[in-house]
This record gives C-alpha cells, sequence and structure tokens, in this order.
C-alpha cells in the first residue's frame, strides 16, 4: 500500500468516535493556543503533548515509542512522587510484574514478569529476570536492594533478552538507570517523616571537579520502627535502618573517549522481617479446615494460637538482619570513524547474616540463620555501529561468581521449655548446611537492524551461551541427647559439577501504518541453565538424593505482537501488545510437605516439562491539556502448567498438570491520574492519585488454597505545592489509604510444623516531605 496516497473511508462509529475523542483533545489545546504569539504557542503546544521517553533498552538511546519490543518505564521524578522507595514497589504500577519478597526486604526477590519467575528463595539460585544497574549485571540480592535511588528511570523489558545482553534471561529484565554527572552544578536535599515514625533522608551533589571531569555524588538513609507489633516485649517490627551510596565520575580525556567509573555500597542493620503466623492444627493435633485456618482459629505444633490482628504477633528472637555490600564498575566509550567500542568491567561483593523467627511464635519451634557470601567479577566488550537505515551491535561476556552459604536450623528446641529438660531428647535438633558454589558463564551475542522498505525493518539477533557450575555441600546434624546437643555429625556430602550450552536468536519485523503508529511482531528464545538446590538437604537419603539431582535448563520460544501509537499530536497513547510463551522445562520450587509424621518438609527443584503462558497488555496516556494527565495499564494473564508429575519414582508424586504459576495474577491494573493548579506567584499545586489492582494469585506450584490471595485494590495520593522555578517542594502523601490487608507472599510449614508464613504487605500509611534544590 502507498502510504502516501490519502484514504477515503466510509463513515462509521469508530470513525464518529475518533473524530469526537479528536474534538476533545485538541479544543482546550486550540483555546489556549488561539490568542498567543507563534513563540509561546509553540511552547504551550509542547507543554500540552505527552513526553517522550528516551531509554537504552537496545543499547541505544531511542524513543520508547519506536522499539519493537514492550518496555515499561518510569522515570526518576516520577519514581519520587510515587513513593516508590524499594524494588517492590514498581510492581504497582507496571502491569503482568510481580515482585514477591519470602523473607523481606534485602532477601532474594521472587520477580515474576508475565509469569515467568522462579519462587525459590535461596541466594544460590539467580532467577530468570534479570537485574541490571547502568547495564551492570546484579546476581547478588543484597545489591539489587540498594539501587533505588537517584536514578534517571527504571525499565522493565518484557520477554527474553539476550541478543543484546550479556547474561541471558528467559523472562525479561528490570534496568536501573543512575542519574549522571552533569557539566553544570546541581544539588538537592529530600526528607520525609510519616507513620512509624519513619523518616528518610537522600541527597545529591552533582557538577565538574576539574576540566574535562564530572562528579556525582548520591545517598539514602531510611530509618523506621516499622508496622508490625510484636506482642512479646512491645517492640516494633518490620521497618528500617539503612544507608546507601553511589558516587560517579566521568572523564573525557578526549572527544573520541569517555570514562565512567561508579562506586557504590550501602548496610543494613534491622531486625528482620517478621511473619504473621496461622497456626493450621486442632487440638487433636490434625488439621483444621481450611476456613477455621484462615479465621485464626487454630494452633501450631506447640499448641500456640497467633494473634488475629495480622499486624501483630509475638516473636522471640531480636538480632539484627545485617546486610552489607559495595561494588564499583568502569565503563570506556571509544568512538571511532564508524563504530563504538565499549569496555564494562565492574565488581560486586556481599554479605548477609539473617536470623529468621521462622515459626513467628514465642518458642523455639523453627528458626532458621541464613549466612551468604559473594562475589561477582563481569567484563563485557562490545562494538556497535550503524547508518541511517540500519544498526548493528556485537559483543563478548564474562561472569564469575563465587557464593557461599552458610545455613543453620533449629527445630522442635522448645519442647525442653513446655516439658522440662530432656524432653527433646531423639527430637529436637540442630541441623547445619556449608556449601559452595562457583559459576563461570561466558557469552557471545549480536543483534543487527535494517529498514529493507520505507517504513518496514527487520531485526535479526543472535546468542550463544555456556555455563560452568560446581557446588560442593555438606550438612551434620545434631540431635539432643541428655538434653544437650552434641557434636553435629555428618549425614551428606556432595561435590556437583554442571555443563551447560545453547545458541538462541531473535526475528523482529515492524513497519510504520503512519508516522504515529508503529507495529511489530517478534519470535525469540531464551535459555537459562541448570542448577542446584542450595536449600537445606534432607535427613533421609532417598530424600537427600532426589534434592541433590542438579534441575535442567529450561528453554522458551515467545512469540509477540504488538502496536505503539501516539495520536492527535501527542495527546494520546496508545500501545499494546499480545505475546505466547511455549515453555519447555520450566524451572519450578516445590516444598514438599513431610512424609512421615515428625518428618521435615522437603525443598524440591524442578523442571516442569510443558508450560504455556498467554496474555494481553494495553496501555493508555492522555494529556487533554497542559495541567491534567491520565494514565492506565491493562494487562490479562493466563500462566499455567500443561504437564507437571513431580516426584516420579518416590512416594511424594504429585500432578500439577493444568495449575496456574505462582505470582501470576489473570487481570492485572494501574491507573495514575495528575493535576497541576497554577498560583498567582507563579507557584504550582500538583495533585496525583494512583491506584493499582491484582486479581487472585498463588504462592505456589501446589496451588494450595492456604498460600492464596485474592484480588484488592492499592490506593495512593499525594499533594505538593512547588515553588516558582521548583527550588522548593513540599508536599503530603498517603499510601494504601482504603488500609486494604493482603499479602506479599506466603509459605506452608502445616507438615509437621502446624503453621504458615505471611509476609503481609504495608498498611495504611503518611506522611510529608520537603525537597530543596540549588
Amino acid at each position: 500500500m502507498n502510504l502516501g496516497t490519502p484514504i477515503v473511508a466510509r463513515p462509521s462509529n469508530l470513525g464518529a468516535t475518533a473524530a469526537l475523542g479528536a474534538m476533545l483533545l485538541t479544543a482546550p489545546a486550540l483555546a489556549q493556543n488561539a490568542n498567543l504569539p507563534p513563540a509561546a504557542a509553540a511552547a504551550d503546544e509542547r507543554a500540552t503533548q505527552i513526553e517522550e521517553i528516551t531509554v537504552t533498552a537496545q543499547r541505544r538511546s531511542q524513543n520508547i515509542q519506536d522499539i519493537p519490543i514492550t518496555v515499561n518505564a518510569i522515570d526518576g521524578a516520577a519514581l519520587k512522587e510515587l513513593g516508590i522507595k524499594s524494588s517492590d514497589q514498581i510492581s504497582e504500577y507496571i502491569s503482568n510484574l510481580q515482585i514477591g519478597l519470602p523473607a523481606g526486604n534485602g532477601n532474594q526477590p521472587i520477580i515474576t514478569i508475565r509469569g515467568v519467575g522462579l519462587n525459590d528463595f535461596n541466594t544460590n539460585n539467580a532467577g530468570p529476570n534479570g537485574v541490571y544497574v547502568d547495564e551492570v549485571y546484579m546476581s547478588s540480592p543484597a545489591s539489587q536492594t540498594f539501587q533505588t535511588f537517584d536514578l534517571d528511570r527504571v525499565e522493565v523489558l518484557k520477554g527474553p533478552q539476550g541478543t543484546l545482553y550479556g547474561r541471558n534471561t528467559t523472562g525479561g529484565a528490570v534496568n536501573y538507570i543512575a542519574a549522571k554527572p552533569t557539566s553544570t552544578p546541581y544539588a538537592s536535599l529530600h526528607a520525609s517523616y510519616g507513620s512509624f515514625d519513619t523518616y528518610e533522608a537522600d541527597g545529591v551533589i552533582s557538577g565538574p571537579i576539574i576540566d574535562g571531569i564530572d562528579g556525582r555524588l548520591a545517598f539514602v538513609r531510611n530509618s523506621s520502627d516499622g508496622y508490625m507489633h510484636n506482642l512479646q516485649d512491645g517492640r516494633r517490627t518490620n521497618g528500617a535502618n539503612d544507608l546507601a551510596y553511589r558516587g560517579l565520575l566521568e572523564a573525557k580525556p578526549r572527544d573520541d573517549l569517555t570514562l565512567l567509573f561508579n562506586f557504590h555500597g550501602g548496610w543494613v542493620h534491622t531486625l528482620p522481617t517478621e511473619y504473621h503466623q496461622l497456626g493450621t492444627l486442632d487440638a487433636t493435633g490434625a488439621q483444621c479446615p481450611n476456613a477455621e485456618i484462615l479465621a485464626g482459629n487454630c494452633a501450631d505444633l506447640f499448641g500456640y494460637q497467633g494473634p488475629k490482628n495480622l499486624y501483630q504477633g509475638n516473636y522471640n528472637r531480636n538480632q539484627d538482619l545485617d546486610i552489607n555490600t559495595y561494588g564499583t564498575s568502569l565503563r570506556v566509550d571509544y568512538v571511532l570513524r564508524s563504530a563504538t567500542l565499549t569496555s564494562l568491567s565492574a565488581f560486586e561483593n556481599s554479605r548477609k547474616f539473617h536470623p529468621e523467627d521462622s515459626d513467628a511464635e514465642p518458642l523455639q519451634l523453627l528458626e532458621n540463620d541464613y549466612g551468604v557470601k559473594s562475589q561477582t567479577y563481569t567484563q563485557e566488550f562490545r562494538v556497535a555501529g550503524g547508518g541511517e537505515k540500519y544498526h548493528w551491535l556485537g559483543g563478548v561476556y564474562y561472569l564469575h561468581e563465587d557464593l557461599k552459604q552458610d545455613q543453620t536450623s533449629y527445630a522442635l528446641l522448645g519442647l525442653d521449655t513446655i516439658f522440662g529438660p530432656g524432653a527433646g531428647n531423639g527430637t529436637a535438633l540442630i541441623g547445619t548446611d556449608h556449601s559452595n558454589q562457583h559459576t563461570d558463564a561466558y557469552a557471545m551475542f549480536g543483534q543487527a537492524d535494517y529498514e529493507v522498505v520505507e517504513g518496514t525493518r527487520l531485526t535479526l539477533g543472535g546468542r550463544y551461551t555456556y555455563e560452568d557450575k560446581t557446588f560442593d555441600t555438606i550438612g551434620l546434624l545434631s540431635v539432643e541427647t541428655n538434653a544437650a546437643f552434641p557434636a553435629g555429625t555428618p549425614i551428606y556430602e556432595a561435590s556437583e559439577r554442571l555443563h551447560n550450552g545453547a545458541a538462541s536468536w531473535r526475528a523482529a519485523l515492524d513497519h510504520r501504518l503512519i508516522e504515529e503508529v508503529l507495529t511489530y511482531a517478534s519470535v525469540s528464545t531464551g535459555f537459562k541453565s541448570g542448577g542446584f538446590n542450595g536449600g537445606f538437604l534432607d535427613t533421609n537419603p532417598a530424600n537427600a538424593l532426589r534434592q541433590l539431582e542438579p534441575i535442567r535448563p529450561e528453554k522458551v520460544t515467545a512469540y509477540e505482537v504488538g502496536f505503539k501509537s501516539d495520536l492527535f499530536d501527542k495527546r494520546l497513547r496508545l500501545n499494546g501488545a499480545a505475546f505466547y510463551y511455549d515453555y519447555r522445562d520450566m524451572q519450578v520450587y516445590n516444598l514438599v510437605p513431610a512424609a512421615t509424621p515428625g518428618g521435615l518438609p522437603v525443598s524440591i527443584l524442578d523442571n516442569a516439562p510443558k508450560t504455556s503462558i498467554k496474555g494481553i497488555e494495553f496501555e493508555a496516556e492522555t494529556k487533554p491539556f497542559r495541567d491534567l494527565s491520565t494514565r492506565l495499564n491493562v494487562g490479562l494473564l493466563d500462566a499455567k502448567m500443561e504437564h507437571f508429575i513431580s516426584g516420579l519414582g518416590t512416594p511424594s508424586v504429585e500432578d500439577f498438570t493444568g495449575h496456574r504459576l505462582p505470582l501470576s495474577p489473570k487481570f492485572t491494573a494501574e491507573a495514575i491520574v495528575e493535576y497541576a493548579i497554577h498560583v498567582p506567584n507563579g507557584a504550582l499545586l500538583k495533585a496525583q492519585t494512583s491506584g493499582s489492582y491484582r486479581s487472585q494469585q498463588f504462592f505456589d506450584v501446589r496451588n494450595d488454597p492456604l498460600l492464596t490471595q485474592n484480588g484488592y485494590w492499592l490506593l495512593n495520593a499525594r499533594l505538593a505545592y512547588v515553588s516558582d522555578g521548583g527550588r522548593w517542594e513540599f508536599a503530603a502523601f498517603g499510601r494504601n489509604l482504603t488500609g486494604t490487608e493482603y499479602l506479599n507472599y506466603a509459605i506452608n510449614l502445616s507438615s509437621p510444623f502446624g503453621l504458615l508464613e505471611e509476609i503481609v504487605g504495608a498498611p495504611r500509611s503518611g506522611g510529608v516531605e520537603a525537597t530543596i534544590r540549588f
């Protein structure tokens, strides 16, 4: 079809609707522009248009509307205004994105994009969704915790990422892009105070240091008593006490050479996130009906019945969660006549000790200590170039990670407290697990796009990945004897090695129907290497052998069609995508209940042979006139296991065929409305309301009705006063204004401990904040 030829269509209801929409969107702007001089009218017109968002999702700066993939982006100003202070809060504003924190902040997050995730909370298994900071892959969960401050933007890429990224991912990527040094002096200071004695202070200073070198230094300090109430000692928990910092130095010794040095780190010293406990046993020790359990009418194995109030508990541990992390990176860009050479070197170091009150009760029914140390080095070399009609990029990547885990589990030690010394003889136990994992990953990748005809572009990319992992573990067990615990006896020891390699590719075709509308279709494949079970191994040798079996690599073929459009002189933005994923050997985590009375639950990493995911996403953004903007995102998702029978050849055979994937609600929606009022003194009053909805979701592959969160809404609001010129800003804010009670995650320990662990979402809160900019 000749795009230059006018198209004449018969009048229709659709055409009438479009015409009415155009009138509604353009009439206010036309009225405002009617009596303005040309220059002022042009500026006013720009003010009524939806802002362009520049992203680097394809490793070069592009308008987000020109990229033939699904990318959601939130800029730094919006992150501040929305009150996003941790990674899990990002999911409130992006459809088909869920971030669960089964052990609270600072621990392994479970990131699920379009149903793709790994609900394993052991730190030796990275999920299928990559987390990057300025293009550096963050393998450590602790390092991921400290990234949501002083950002230029956050980008969420959906679908396999491999042909442009050093670390291969099957589900997608979350990119944090830090604000860069400025060539002119700039500084800001922000402070807030809110519910639960919560305060935050963060600041930035940026500008030239000497000729040719610019710098930027940023920090954030958080403190909060927390929203959970410990009835044991009256203290509050689930709060914060942490510090993070980031420094950037950018040097340009020559016009064709740029060096960017990044150093960053942080610490957490606070009481760990506590669970809300629900007992699952009746007075006889039998399992209660589900309705009674969820009503809070049952007890755990020790007969303890926790408070029904979701924000209360009785916790006997008072040790702090202790996290320390630091890292550096160096990026070098050298511009040649027809290409740019890029080197990206990075090092990350983290250490964590997490004393978990696993039973969430006053006696020692079950407690765990998790100690982790990790060091990661990555190196990436890229070369990229292009012209008016084409662009290409190629690279090589290397990752080396050393990870050590020291874990201790204390089970049934409270028997001596209840029944007297020695009551736990032969039953109470202390188990320890020490493991070392070493990973070496190598990759070659590349992608090129070419405008085959005017308005139509073809993209082809490929990748080869090879990974070598070794895993050494030893377990010790000490069983109470004569009211004491002797030195631990080795019960298992293993040394394993795993080699995986695979090729993956991407092909896409995009076409501009008209200048304002881009359509695209793509097919891509993804690969994630196999891995090892990093949790406690069972005392039963048969179960331990099952746990020690490495999981196989997972592979996915993803199909997507979509469109992106900026209509009515960029006052209406409509984007949509439909996708289908064909998964083979998806890696899943399953906590198998104890098979015999008095036994312990067994954590299993397994492969689901066939899984399918399909869905639709839609985004609508409007700016009918200068001071009003709205945004609506909607996601539909059907993510289920087509065929999965777990435990074949063991006493614990379970059929999960047809089950939905964890953290994969069928419907998600987010909406934001912003309105500005101009004050006569030149200042602005800015009002913002945001809401998000998540339909029912499960927290495990079993689709356990006890580990289910029903659909819920979250509503937030903010009112700000911004001085003329923007130097001062004062605001009041509220989160979860309706006081919705909801769970972020839950774990079933009914067999044998008789309890559920529930991670509770934050209740209603509010506060005030102030910002000054220099």
